[in-house]
């Protein structure tokens, strides 16, 4: 919706969903400075409010921070549950070659401290241990922080006397 039609616009978005004892009410509408204000209410089922937030969002920054929220709720689930004890005979077969932190995404502060890491000469192994990742899975994340060359390029450190990507052969 372009801040045309946002502004003409009457529509006002009000939904209430219940999961299981909650009562989520999400009300949004347009603003006259061309954003949204957003108000997110969680009720328990004597009507008290549990939690609550609200603000304004610019209609262009919707995409963009549907991620940002989808990851950093999920990182903050992650960190208030307790974790889940152990069973008897440890974890199901189809887990038991997983790393722990496979498939988990990667945190700005992990990258801070692989980056880090990585710098200091750190072992391949040690990083695989330290983040609980494959081979495969540090060095992907290395090549996406632009540490690493991707696997594959045909770009390597170029020899005495051979031109570089910024250097043209002199012909």
């Amino acid at each position: 919706m372009n801040d045309t039609a946002l502004q003409s616009s009457p529509i006002t978005l009000d939904r209430r969903l219940v999961l299981g004892e909650i009562d989520y009410q999400v009300t949004a509408f347009p603003t006259d400075d061309h954003r949204i204000d957003l108000c997110i209410v969680s009720s328990d089922g004597d009507g008290h409010v549990v939690s609550e937030i609200s603000g304004g969002i610019s209609p262009a920054d919707l995409p963009a921070l549907t991620d940002v929220l989808t990851s950093t709720l999920a990182g903050l689930i992650a960190m208030t549950q307790a974790p889940p004890a152990p069973g008897p005979a440890g974890p199901p077969p189809d887990k038991r070659d997983r790393h722990p932190n496979q498939g988990v995404r990667w945190s700005p502060g992990d990258d801070e401290r692989l980056v880090a890491r990585f710098r200091s000469g750190a072992r391949q192994r040690d990083l695989m241990a330290e983040f609980g990742r494959s081979d495969g899975g540090i060095r992907a994340r290395l090549e996406h922080l632009g540490e690493l060359p991707p696997r594959g390029s045909r770009r390597s450190p170029a020899g005495p006397g051979e031109p570089t990507a910024a250097e043209p052969a002199a012909g």
